[in-house]
């Protein structure tokens, strides 16, 4: 699938961590993260349903929960949870 939004991999100071790392928690907690994870929008899937990590807005770091995979019409429409990034690191989702 192609994505109009491109974006560059973020810097330590805005994700808190590395970019790498963050690939890395994801992998370890059984998310299917591409290679491309950075350049395409930052989407991982898990069980079924796709995550966004919101990095580049304001300020805050998102991660966006969309319904089931087989409901998913676009983002604006299937997003079913919205957690900040430390709610979902602790396990709070």
């Amino acid at each position: 699938m192609k994505y109009k939004f491109k974006a560059k991999r973020p810097k330590r100071e805005r994700l808190g961590m590395s970019p790498s790392e963050l690939k890395t928690i994801l992998k370890r907690r059984g998310y299917k993260v591409p290679r491309d994870f950075f350049k395409y929008g930052s989407l991982a899937r898990y069980k079924g349903r796709s995550y966004r990590f919101r990095w580049y807005s304001d300020g805050e770091f998102f991660v966006d929960k969309s319904c089931p995979r087989h409901e998913f019409d676009r983002w604006a429409n299937s997003v079913d949870e919205v957690f900040t990034f430390y709610n979902w690191l602790e396990g709070r989702q």
